[in-house]
Order: structure tokens, then C-alpha cells, then sequence
């Protein structure tokens, strides 16, 4: 049972893997295991993937098989119907005789026997005489008379241009008529080498023109290679099919040529077959056809199509009745018997259809691999997981397109299927690694965002408060003139963000006078508000002072702001002082939107003499006044540009034009200020729709009544 302390160090050395994974996106990971696979694919066999790699051979041999073109080579088989007509098997070595006779009259290029055979006829009349002689004397006697069949066979083996069969083997045993002597061209060759050769009887090995070499060796249960020469003991043997050439063309030798410790062709004549480093090559294979076989039955019953086909052919001589043990596979899968693999190779020969697998081709499936794995290590990591599989897929499509073109068009084994199954083990690495990555990052962005809302959160409360604050500095009539009847206001502003940059503010300076500021600062958000509460509390001071002078005040509102401005943010301002007894109005702007005056008739007057520029833009600025009077009932309209220049989707203003005929329309009605001003907000929000508010709002009406 785990301790429960163990389980946050444990936790601990999870993430702690995690993250060394995830570094990189996984890159680090992907570099080790390609340059790795890279090193295994540059092994020889067997290396590592062996068994995947002759899968890709023997796919290519069984989806492109080979078509016979040419018919360089037949095959005599000793079939189950020859049986049947002519005996069991062995068959007497006087009825063997016959048919090589038969086969020598039509003249073949070679006869080759793929048949061993290494005792004495039972049948041959020397034999039975020593069998008889103990119950028929002259029986006996008149069999020893005649020849050993093994000599009639022999002598039929030196009439003809014959080939027989040697099988190597792993024992050291006596040795036979030594075979064509082979001059070597280069280093001593590496050739394949068995200690000892198993051949026939004595009489019938010296009968014969040539020997050569039976061994297909299987490689995984699969014949794919033949040797074209081996060491028998010590002497090179060319294989059965091309000693075929040798003897049919009377040469007294063969050679085989070397470079660099590797064999490089075997040359007989002037037919020279290159071969791999052991000297073997690698057969393009057909399926078995039943059309390369005769029944040696029909040979020898003198049968016209049968004896037709022998001639200037290589004829290959052995057993297919069933029973027999020489029976191997193929790369297609296909069973077949040994003496139709020696016929396989001749034709390849003749029709210059050998597979190559040059010695280079690993360091090219190396390279596939390497560029593979150069495009999974780059993309992988930074690109969705169905758009790097995409990448991937169509990157070993193009290698397994190479390795079936060089099949094809070359005769060249190309093994695509080593850097795919390396690629895709390093694309489910990358792929892993990457997903971790993903995730790591995502844990670490959800405590990120976290904290960046519970920041957010922080802010935006802070915010709130700070509208609030902002909100309950304005003024409301009830809160600062509740007993004065001469005037109404009406009073609202609307921030575009949480807190805004506008200000309005109005205060009695004695019992006559009134004073109205609507004020604009540059920017918006929190510095905007800031300085926003810095001028409203500046402009009151000055006007609580005693001064009720507009210009007066405005000027020294200007040198206050400017004194401390390190932001260098400026303000428009509007400042009126109303004479509550009389109507009349002093009036400065500061840069500001002109105040707007309507006549209770409905006529609007742009109050726009005096002033100067906006606060903080040139210090020490002396500001001028203007003046205007109100009858009873008439309107002062103060505005910010946040108004006039409220944005529709289409980019559309409101502007002023709309808002006077609003103010015509409502002044003739005689509305109260408070319905007033809903239905100008209430304009401006139709007008804007759900556009979002790209400046503070600001509206203030003044509306006097005329004198208590």
C-alpha cells in the first residue's frame, strides 16, 4: 500500500516526465529516435527489420510476377504418368540412357541432370549375376556378360553434351572429377562455401562434360537467391543453369571477377551476369507454368511436339513424381520443384530479367527515411494532428511509389516498407510527445487565464467602484438646489467604457448666480477619469473663490491644470454663469461643442463668441467671455461630442443637424426637460442601433423659468 506522503512526490515525478517530454514539442525526442532507426537501417542483413524487408521483395514478386518471353530452357520431367508407364522409380540406368539419347538426337544447347545418382544400378546384369550365381551357374554366367548398365548410361552421358548434377553439402567426402576450372579477376572471391559435394557414381561423373551445382538455398523458409558460383572443397563450381551455357558453348573455363573483397559478375564467355557481394543474384520469378514441363514418358516414346521443343534448348532433367523431396517456395508463395528454380534462372539470364539490390540501397532507404523524419520532426509539432498525418502519409506514399517504380522500370529492389514502419513509429512518438506538449500547455494556460480572470475580476471590481465613485460625484438638482424653483435640469452621462473622460457639473456661487460646466477630457478610461475629477474639484474651487467671472475662471482652471499635466492630457470645457433674477448668461469655451440656446418659439441659437482653446493646450492663455440672455422658458442644450458624433455600424454620425430638430420639434411642445432629454438619448440610441459607443455621452439642459 502506497503511503499517502508518497503520492505528491510521486504526482510530482509524473509532471516532472511530462514536462521533459513535452519540451521541445517532443523535437529532442525525435532526433534521437531517427538518428537511431537511421543507424539500424544502415546494418546489413540480417538487420533488424529482415523479415519486413523480404515481405516487400516477395509483395513486389507476387503483385509484378515476371512473363516467360522466351523459352531458353524445358524441362524433361520423370512425372507420376512416366511412372506409371515405365515403372517405379529409380528407373534401370539402361532406360535412363534411352532417354538421354533420345533428347541428344534433336540436338539441345545442354542436357543438365538434376538427379544423383550415388549407388550402383540394383538392375544392372553384373549385379543380379552375383545374385544368382548360387542357384544358376550359367544364368549367372551369361548376365556377367553383358555391360553394366552404369557404363551404358555412362556412355551415353559422353555422347552428349551433359551437365551433371553436384549437391553441395556440409561434410568433407571424397571428391569427384574436379569441375571447369575458374580464373579469378581480382582478390580471392568471398564466395559461398561448402566443405564437400555429394555426386554421382565415378564412372558416370567423369562421363561428364560439366558440373555444376545444385544448391538453392532457402532464406527464411524462401527460395529468392540462387548462387551463380560456390566453393565445392576448394574449387569454384558455376551453378547448374549456367554451367548449362559453359558446356553448350564448348568453353574450357569461366571467371569470376572481384572488387573490393565483393564479387562483382560471373562471366562465361561472353555472357557476364553481375552479381551481389556473395556472388548469388536475386530471380524475378514467374508463377509454376505446366508448359515448361514434357513428360520424359512422350521423349521417350517418340512423341513429334515433345521432341520438337528440344531442340538448341537447355534441357533440364529430374523428378516431379510426388513423393519427391525437392520441393521448395518462392517468393509468391508458390510451391515448386527445384529443377523449375534452375529453369527460372536460366530464363532470367536469357531474358536479362535479375532483380538488382545494389549495394547502396540501404543508405538510400536510410535517406528516405532521414528526409521522413526531417518533415515529422518540422511539422509534426507545430501543425494540426490530421494535417501532419496527411503530410506524413503523403511523404511514405511517395517512397512506397519510388520502391514499386524502381521494381518496375529497373529491376531494382527498393525496400519502402523499413523507413515506413520507422516513420510511423516516429510520427506516433512525435505525435504523443506533441499531445502531451498540448497539454501541459493547456494545464498551464488554464492557471494562467485563472489568475487573469481572478486579476479581471479584481479590476473589473475595482472599476465598478470607480464608476460608482464617478457616478455619485455628479451633481443632481435635488442635491445641490432643491428649493429653487426658477430653473430645471437635466443631467445624464454615459461612459463608453467603465469609467469615462466627461464631466458636467452645476453650483450656486450666491443666491443669484449659477454656475453650469460640461467638460470633454482627451482619452477615455480610467486616466481620463482621473483627470476628469481633478478638473471638476479645480473648476469648483476657482468658482467657490469668489470669482464669477467665466473667462476669469476658466483661465485660472487653465494654469492649475497645466502646472502639474505630465501626461500632457488636455480638456474642452464649457462654462456659463447663469443670473437666475434676470436670464442673463457670461459664457466661456474652451474648445468645447457650442453650447446651444433654444427659444421657446423653437428658434436655436449656436452659442459660439468667446472662449479660446482647450484647457492645459497653451498655458497662461488669456481666455474671453461672451453673453447672451434667456427669456422665461427658454432652453440652454450643453453637450459632449460624444453626441453630435455618436457612430452608426455604417460609420454615420448623428450630428448636430439631427440633434436641432429634435430641440425644434420638442420646444414648441413645451416639454418638460426630464422628457426632453429621455427623447434625445432615446434618438441617439435609435439612431446608433447596437453599435457599440465609441465616445463618452454627455447631456445637460437647462431650462429657466424666469424670475420668483
Amino acid at each position: 500500500m502506497e503511503a499517502p506522503g508518497d503520492q505528491p512526490a510521486r504526482f510530482s515525478r509524473v509532471a516532472s516526465w511530462r514536462r521533459r517530454l513535452a519540451r521541445g514539442r517532443g523535437r529532442w525526442l525525435g532526433v534521437t529516435v531517427a538518428v537511431l532507426v537511421t543507424l539500424a537501417l544502415l546494418l546489413p542483413d540480417p538487420g533488424p527489420l529482415p523479415a519486413l524487408r523480404y515481405w516487400t521483395f516477395d509483395s513486389y514478386q507476387f503483385y509484378f510476377p515476371r512473363h516467360r518471353k522466351l523459352e531458353p530452357a524445358v524441362i524433361v520431367a520423370i512425372d507420376e504418368r512416366s511412372i506409371q508407364a515405365r515403372g517405379q522409380w529409380p528407373w534401370p540406368r539402361d532406360l535412363m540412357a534411352e532417354l538421354i539419347d533420345r533428347i541428344a538426337a534433336h540436338r539441345p544447347g545442354a542436357i543438365c541432370l538434376d538427379i544423383l545418382f550415388t549407388e550402383p544400378d540394383r538392375s544392372s546384369p553384373d549385379l543380379i549375376a552375383d545374385a544368382m550365381r548360387a542357384r544358376d551357374r550359367e544364368l549367372a554366367a551369361q548376365l556377367a556378360r553383358l555391360r553394366p548398365t552404369d557404363e551404358v548410361l555412362a556412355d551415353s552421358i559422353r555422347r552428349a553434351r551433359v551437365v551433371i548434377g553436384v549437391a553441395g553439402v556440409d561434410a568433407a567426402i571424397a571428391k569427384g572429377s574436379p569441375p571447369a576450372p575458374a580464373r579469378i579477376d581480382g582478390p580471392p572471391p568471398p564466395l559461398t562455401r561448402y566443405p564437400g559435394g555429394l555426386r554421382s557414381l565415378p564412372v558416370l561423373d567423369r562421363a561428364a562434360a560439366g558440373h555444376g551445382l545444385l544448391n538453392a538455398d532457402a532464406e527464411r523458409g524462401i527460395v529468392r537467391r540462387m548462387p551463380l558460383a560456390a566453393s565445392v572443397g576448394a574449387e569454384p563450381m558455376l551453378t547448374l543453369g549456367l554451367e548449362a551455357f559453359r558446356v553448350g558453348n564448348t568453353l574450357p573455363s569461366f571467371v569470376v571477377a572481384t572488387r573490393g573483397g565483393h564479387i562483382e559478375s560471373v562471366k562465361v564467355g561472353e555472357l557476364e551476369t553481375f552479381t551481389h557481394g556473395d556472388g548469388s543474384v536475386w530471380l524475378h520469378f514467374t508463377a509454376p507454368d505446366a508448359n515448361r514441363f514434357i513428360s520424359a514418358v512422350d521423349v521417350l516414346d517418340g512423341k513429334r511436339e515433345a521432341l520438337e521443343r528440344l531442340s538448341g534448348t537447355i534441357v533440364l532433367v529430374g523428378v516431379t513424381a510426388l513423393g519427391r523431396l525437392d520441393v521448395n517456395t518462392s517468393p509468391r508463395g508458390d510451391r515448386m520443384h527445384g529443377i523449375e528454380f534452375h529453369a527460372q534462372l536460366v530464363e532470367n539470364i536469357v531474358e536479362d530479367a535479375l532483380l538488382l539490390r545494389p549495394e547502396w540501397g540501404r543508405y538510400a532507404e536510410s535517406a528516405a527515411f532521414a528526409l521522413a523524419a526531417l518533415l515529422l520532426i518540422a511539422f509534426v509539432p507545430r501543425t494540426r494532428p490530421r494535417r501532419s498525418l496527411a503530410i506524413g502519409v503523403a511523404a511514405l506514399a511517395l517512397v512506397i511509389a519510388a520502391g514499386v517504380a524502381a521494381f518496375l522500370y529497373g529491376r531494382m529492389l527498393f525496400d519502402p516498407s523499413t523507413p515506413f514502419v520507422g516513420a510511423a513509429l516516429l510520427y506516433g512518438l512525435m505525435l504523443s510527445a506533441t499531445l502531451v506538449a498540448s497539454d501541459v500547455e493547456r494545464r498551464d494556460l488554464s492557471v494562467r487565464l485563472a489568475r487573469e480572470r481572478e486579476a479581471a475580476a479584481r479590476v473589473t471590481g475595482e472599476l465598478e467602484a470607480a464608476r460608482r465613485i464617478q457616478t455619485n460625484m455628479l451633481p443632481t438638482r435635488e442635491s445641490l438646489v432643491p428649493a429653487e424653483r426658477r430653473i430645471e435640469i437635466f443631467a445624464h452621462m454615459r461612459a463608453a467604457r467603465e469609467v469615462g473622460g466627461d464631466l458636467y457639473d452645476f453650483f450656486p456661487i450666491s443666491k443669484d448666480k449659477l454656475v453650469v460646466i460640461v467638460g470633454d477630457v482627451s482619452g477615455k478610461g480610467l486616466p481620463a477619469a482621473m483627470f476628469m475629477a481633478v478638473t471638476k474639484a479645480l473648476a469648483k474651487s476657482c468658482a467657490l473663490r469668489g470669482e464669477a467671472r467665466p473667462a476669469t475662471l476658466v483661465s485660472a482652471l487653465n494654469d492649475e491644470l497645466a502646472r502639474e499635466n505630465p501626461e500632457q492630457m488636455f480638456v474642452t470645457l464649457a462654462l456659463l454663469v447663469l443670473d437666475l433674477a434676470s436670464g442673463a448668461i457670461e459664457y466661456c469655451n474652451a474648445g468645447h461643442e457650442p453650447p446651444v440656446l433654444v427659444r421657446r418659439g423653437g428658434e436655436t441659437i449656436t452659442l459660439d463668441d468667446g472662449g479660446g482653446p482647450p484647457l492645459c493646450v497653451m498655458e497662461g492663455f488669456g481666455y474671453e467671455q461672451a453673453h447672451a440672455r434667456l427669456e422665461p422658458r427658454d432652453l440652454l442644450v450643453l453637450t459632449s461630442d460624444g453626441v453630435t458624433e455618436a457612430m452608426n455600424r455604417a460609420g454615420a454620425l448623428y450630428g448636430r443637424a439631427r440633434l436641432r430638430a429634435v430641440l425644434e420639434s420638442t420646444a414648441r411642445r413645451d416639454l418638460d426637460v426630464t422628457i426632453l432629454g429621455n427623447e434625445i438619448l432615446a434618438g441617439v440610441r435609435a439612431f446608433t442601433a447596437d453599435a457599440e459607443p465609441s465616445d463618452d455621452q454627455t447631456l445637460l439642459l437647462v431650462s429657466w423659468r424666469g424670475s420668483a
